[in-house]
């Protein structure tokens, strides 16, 4: 069996190896898509799981967060972070948590968490500049963009360093080398994943598209150009590592979404200064903290 149908039975399998998420991050991810959902629901929510609670405070008193006082409630941080980076860090730290095989990877999981908190640092600031409404949606979808990638690694370790190899010889990004070996990419994988778990739209389609924007669906298509400027230019800063040897071209996002080269150098140089508040935010929200 090819790999790209052993990838896909893997997914649409109700009973395969893939983990399945807890609870709460199961209650998290419906509030993703529930209009109607509070401050204090999710708060409530996320105090059931007492270290989720742990970290989120110790995030929201991170310097990248940068608060003056300090902050002793869970539904204080939820104030601070706000409510949909919360809901993108909590998914993020219970999905990354699930994958606990890390021996012999073809990627490292340090490095790519790394570069998924700077594009979503990133996608903040360019939807701020360009479409401001959807800048606190924007840091759910750039933060877990990857998701296939972890797949891959985790499940497919041998085929995906061929991936890898072929992509260094070629000098091309891995989805190219995905594409040309396995017949289809990363983005298409994590959008099964959330289609799996029952993420919304609003997350699953920027994901599925971040590498061809330009086929977006139109609802979708700002987002979509904005994770994948983000991804280019927080490759080129060199935060964290998305395992591709090269960074993702990006020939017309920018001028679709209205910035000009002079935001773009802006937007390498803020992110190199914030890499160090980065790295704390990495260290905070992975198991290991």
């Amino acid at each position: 069996m090819e790999v790209k149908a052993q990838i896909l039975k893997m997914i649409q399998k109700k009973e395969s190896n893939l983990p399945t998420l807890s609870g709460v991050i199961n209650r998290i991810i419906s509030v993703a898509s529930d209009e109607k959902m509070t401050t204090e629901d999710l708060a409530e929510i996320i105090s059931y799981d007492k270290r989720i609670s742990n970290q989120l405070l110790k995030l929201a008193n991170a310097v990248y967060y940068a608060q003056e006082t300090n902050i002793e409630t869970v539904k204080r941080a939820v104030t601070v972070i706000g409510f949909d980076e919360i809901v993108g860090i909590t998914l993020a730290m219970g999905i990354l948590s699930s994958f606990s095989d890390e021996s012999g990877l073809s990627l490292d999981m340090k490095a790519l968490w790394i570069h998924g908190i700077g594009v979503a640092t990133v996608s903040k600031e360019l939807a701020k500049r360009t479409n401001p409404g959807i800048a606190s949606k924007i840091f759910i979808p750039a933060l877990l963009h990857d998701m296939g990638k972890v797949i891959l690694s985790v499940y497919f370790k041998d085929e995906y360093r061929k991936v890898k190899q072929f992509a260094i010889e070629q000098n091309k990004p891995l989805y190219f080398a995905e594409n040309a070996i396995l017949k289809f990419d990363h983005a298409i994988l994590s959008a099964l994943l959330m289609k799996r778990w029952n993420f919304p739209q609003s997350i699953m389609i920027p994901c599925r598209f971040h590498h061809n924007p330009e086929s977006a669906p139109i609802k979708f298509k700002h987002q979509s150009l904005i994770i994948n400027l983000a991804d280019y230019l927080t490759q080129k800063a060199q935060i964290g590592h998305s395992g591709n040897p090269v960074p993702v071209t990006v020939k017309i996002a920018a001028k679709k979404i209205g910035v000009n080269e002079t935001v773009l150098k802006l937007m390498i140089d803020q992110v190199k200064r914030k890499e160090s508040e980065i790295k704390e935010f990495f260290n905070i929200t992975t198991w290991a903290a």
